[in-house]
């Protein structure tokens, strides 16, 4: 199932006019596609590449497409293009590094432009976010971090995140900020903000935590599931 089709079945909460915020390599339509018939969809894409076939795709919202990389600050910053699909970041972790050469991956560094989180809903798209899905191949601790200046009516109220190789740092900020953890999925992590109410399908979600105690990528555990 995408993102979409777990959220819906795993919250009692109407996901119809919302304003949703896809990050990373599947803002290509993975993950959110289900999202776009009844919601405002925006996507943000640094990869130059990914960007083009986004705002090519038919039907393709162009001015809800932002080929800017999301970090700490505004302004420029290197940018390194992979040819692993769906692995170009602004910054790889060892492990990642590791895991790309041993795909053989070619990387070329460039450089865009980035964009801070609170910037990008204050001034840009001048409204908050109601689901944010985060993907950005090891950058989510520097965006994480930039929301400690927001208020909690400018938070995502729901938030799926990818666990990664610093997985207790990101669990770490996401605690800090007010999230709750409710349920893994393979390296997805799902979560809701503390000052938002939702009625949880909490039969599902034990059921999706019991089927998901830990996750293992290239024989290092993620994450371990105490949720169960």
């Amino acid at each position: 199932m995408s993102a979409y089709e777990y959220l819906v079945t795993a919250y009692g909460y109407d996901f119809t006019n919302l304003n949703i915020l896809e990050c990373g390599y599947h803002s290509c339509g993975t993950e959110t596609a289900l999202f776009r018939n009844n919601n405002n969809c925006y996507y943000i894409e640094a990869n130059p590449d990914d960007y083009k076939n986004m705002v090519n795709q038919p039907n393709a919202n162009v001015n809800n497409v932002f080929n800017v990389a999301l970090y700490n600050h505004n302004g420029k910053i290197k940018f390194t293009v992979t040819t692993l699909c769906g692995n170009s970041s602004i910054c790889h972790s060892e492990e990642h590094m590791e895991e790309l050469q041993r795909h053989q991956a070619n990387c070329i560094d460039i450089q865009v432009d980035c964009i801070t989180y609170p910037h990008f809903i204050r001034n840009v798209i001048k409204t908050s976010i109601d689901v944010l899905v985060l993907d950005i191949e090891g950058v989510e601790c520097e965006i994480l971090k930039t929301m400690k200046e927001l208020n909690a009516s400018e938070l995502p109220k729901f938030l799926v995140i990818e666990a990664g190789y610093d997985w207790h740092d990101r669990k770490s900020l996401l605690t800090e900020l007010g999230y709750t953890i409710d349920f893994y999925q393979l390296n997805n992590v799902y979560l809701t903000h503390s000052s938002f109410n939702v009625n949880k399908n909490l039969s599902l979600i034990n059921k999706i935590n019991s089927e998901n105690r830990q996750f293992v990528w290239e024989n290092k555990v993620i994450f371990v599931n105490n949720l169960v």
